[in-house]
């Protein structure tokens, strides 16, 4: 189990340092282009601003020391941090530590790497995914055990919510050690945790190496219609910056934006290390030239919206701007420079209208 562990660490570190050039973009025809050049990604003319609504500072009197927070849930009357070192973790509105739920471990009622969380409120069940064993525990949010759902066909890797249905998104198994790497579908039952899988993997690509779980929210919505966007692995040398977003139709993709980044030359190497659909924008995580910049693309007009630079320090993933809910995004902010800083601050941000 533990030279399992390594290996997950392994391919984390190593996730871009080489990958294969059979990796295309899918151009169909009626496809809606929308076009990022250069100037518009480094202008800082075109920042969109964020106004802080709400920080929680998790610097309080018996917190635990959190590492890496990688996934953030709201409740009712608490607020759920997934930490990669120890778990779910409950804590009030004020940043008072309440208690873990569940733990890590190899039990049947604990979880092993777990990879995001999905809150249903009104049930008072939250759901955890474990990469490792391939299921889905729940518990409910005093933090007792429920059940674990039986193994899944792949590892999961996040949630998303269509309509009345929550989706399990995985990464296909039998990719490790090939060139073919697929994401997988089911749909799960919250309560009972019965799952329904598709039959077929929804999207698949050609690489050398393995990257999928990099990738934790790959689903979004605009109008009623849930899109699917999986950036292509860059490479330098690299002869065109495209990438394709997809619309759903049962249990297929159709391609419905391309996304073509312009004036950029074959030593520009745009690496994306995180993506995300919401409010019908695509929220793009991307470093060019040891920098990085939140992107924000407005899919409705298929216009960029605008361009951030973010701090170049090692977390600029955790200060990226991640989608809570509707309007309202957060941020972690670590006070890198000071002395004893234990613990980071949650900063929420509704978008400025203009």
């Amino acid at each position: 189990m533990k030279y399992s562990k390594l290996i997950f660490l392994f391919l984390c570190v190593s996730l871009f340092q080489n990958c294969n050039q059979k990796n295309e973009v899918e151009e169909t025809d009626g496809m809606q282009t929308i076009s990022i050049n250069k100037d518009f990604l480094l202008s800082e003319v075109n920042e969109l601003k964020f106004k802080a609504i709400d920080t929680i500072d998790l610097e309080g009197p018996g917190n635990p020391p959190l590492t890496a927070i990688q996934d953030v849930a709201l409740g009712k009357e608490f607020i759920f941090l997934l930490d990669r070192k120890h778990g779910l973790l409950k804590f009030d509105y004020e940043g008072n530590y309440i208690q873990a739920i569940g733990n890590k471990g190899e039990g049947p009622d604990e979880y092993s790497i777990p990879t995001a969380i999905y809150l249903n409120d009104k049930e008072n069940i939250a759901l955890i995914s474990d990469w490792e064993k391939m299921v889905v525990n729940s518990y409910d949010v005093e933090g007792s055990f429920i059940a674990s759902s039986k193994k899944l066909p792949g590892r999961p890797i996040s949630f998303y919510k269509e309509n009345d249905k929550i989706l399990v998104i995985q990464e296909g198994i039998e990719s490790y050690g090939k060139g073919a790497q697929t994401v997988l579908v089911s749909s799960i039952e919250p309560t009972t945790l019965e799952f329904k899988s598709q039959e077929s993997p929804l999207y698949s690509f050609t690489s050398k190496f393995y990257r999928i779980h990099a990738f934790l929210r790959p689903f979004g919505e605009l109008n009623d219609t849930s899109l699917f966007y999986f950036p292509r692995v860059r490479f330098e040398g690299m002869t065109d910056q495209k990438d394709t977003i997809y619309r759903m139709e049962e249990d297929h993709l159709v391609p419905e934006y391309l996304l073509d980044f312009t004036d950029f030359g074959n030593s520009d190497t745009l690496r994306i290390d995180f993506a995300e659909i919401n409010d019908g924008n695509a929220s793009i995580f991307l470093n060019y030239k040891k920098e990085s910049y939140n992107l924000i693309i407005d899919l409705e007009n298929r216009i960029p919206k605008s361009s951030m630079q973010l701090p170049s320090e090692s977390y600029s993933l955790e200060v990226f701007p991640k989608h809570l809910n509707k309007d309202t995004y957060y941020s972690i902010i670590r006070n890198l420079k000071g002395a004893e800083e234990k613990n980071p601050k949650i900063v929420m941000y509704a978008l400025k209208k203009e």
